[in-house]
């Protein structure tokens, strides 16, 4: 091809796009646009459609200047109809575009619009295709050869795998901002939602165990601080005389990177199958080894006994042959304890390794570049069925 490609990314309308995002496809998206403005310059031209307030370095299109959650009467239920206006707007435009490029879940709102244009629309996923409705949804969209599927990890093609997909692209980040320490410091870390899958509620217990001091800083959810109260601020604090836990709230990602190069392991001790983690590669991009159960991605992204350990997480659930052969909180018990173990050297020796793999597979400027391959195959294809 030989104009620049004009690609649509379109976006939630719920959240702000911005350097202070704390949802995790929001996150990827304001790396994602800002990321194709910077490196994908020469070859496209990119427009973001959001909210109107969102901080992107692109041409913004919006139907609604603050995100809808913003607003009073606008609610976690209602707000899917902005999406789908915003959905609306931008196939209006589709003469502008040669490609649209969409960030909503896994393709649920943008498939009942796929049969009203001939544009391809690449669908990034971003939840777990394994949901029990999804084979059946995806269904009554398989006769639209336009609509490409891209996985963010291998694990989310087993369940689905009939779908249009493009290769697997990890997600990335911006590697230069979470500076490598090669030391790190003396505490556990966790963070992420508040949510029970995400086994927050775990990390209290191991804290216990082994009383090793913690740090957790939780993005609270409104539906989850009953459970949040029970699970984690009541046991936390019958620790008090055992171990130390600190909580801090919503923190700032920004303000997480000192927190990162501090630590001495990132804790992950999912309950759920991981479409894939952000929190991980940031994690290693300060040096800091992850311990988490084999679950979802988590075997795409940490590399066993280099950057951390996997652990299995139960002897009925069996992911892999793990170095660390307990199972479940036994497991992650033994996993913690041999980091904290490791001679100086050998633990210098993890953290090199940790940012060294997020340099060769989890940067911006890789993931970047693989969309854009992506964008221009998909394209020449559709030139070629021309012919």
């Amino acid at each position: 091809m030989n104009h620049k490609i004009n690609v649509a990314v379109l976006n939630s309308t719920s959240v702000r796009i911005g350097p202070y995002t704390k949802q995790g496809t929001e996150i990827f998206a304001y790396i994602l646009i800002n990321g194709l403005a910077k490196f994908g310059k020469k070859d496209l031209n990119v427009t973001a459609f959001c909210s109107g307030d969102s901080q992107v370095a692109v041409k913004k299109e919006s139907i609604i200047y603050r995100p809808s959650l913003a607003h009073k009467y606008i609610n976690k239920y209602t707000y899917t109809y902005f999406d789908i206006a915003l959905i609306s707007k931008a196939f209006s435009q589709q003469q502008k575009f040669d490609i649209f490029h969409t960030n909503f879940h896994i393709g649920e709102y943008i498939l009942p619009f796929a049969q009203f244009t001939k544009k391809p629309i690449v669908i990034t996923l971003h939840g777990n295709t394994d949901e029990k409705y999804a084979s059946i949804f995806f269904s009554l969209f398989k006769t639209l050869p336009h609509v490409h599927f891209v996985p963010i990890s291998n694990y989310q093609k087993k369940f689905l795998p009939s779908l249009n997909y493009t290769k697997t692209i990890h997600h990335g980040i911006n590697a230069n901002k979470y500076t490598f320490n090669s030391v790190g410091g003396k505490n556990i870390l966790w963070t992420g939602r508040a949510v029970p899958e995400k086994g927050l509620d775990t990390v209290i217990l191991i804290a216990k165990k082994l009383k090793k001091f913690t740090k957790i800083f939780p993005m609270l959810r409104d539906e989850y601080l009953q459970w949040f109260h029970e699970e984690v601020i009541k046991k936390r604090d019958l620790l008090v005389q055992i171990v130390k836990v600190y909580i801090d709230f919503n923190v700032a990602r920004s303000s997480l990177i000192t927190e990162y190069q501090n630590s001495k392991l990132f804790l992950f001790p999912l309950k759920w199958e991981e479409p894939f983690g952000l929190t991980l590669i940031e994690s290693m991009a300060c040096g800091t080894p992850v311990v988490a159960y084999a679950r979802g991605s988590i075997p795409e992204i940490v590399k066993d006994g280099e950057t951390g350990f996997i652990v299995n997480p139960s002897d009925d659930d069996i992911r892999g042959d793990w170095i660390i052969k307990k199972t479940g909180i036994e497991g992650l018990c033994e996993a913690v304890e041999r980091i904290y173990a490791m001679p100086e050297e050998e633990y210098k020796k993890m953290r090199l390794a940790c940012r060294a793999h997020v340099e060769k597979n989890f940067t911006v400027e890789h993931m970047v570049d693989q969309y854009v391959e992506v964008y221009k195959e998909i394209l020449a294809k559709k030139t070629l069925s021309k012919v």
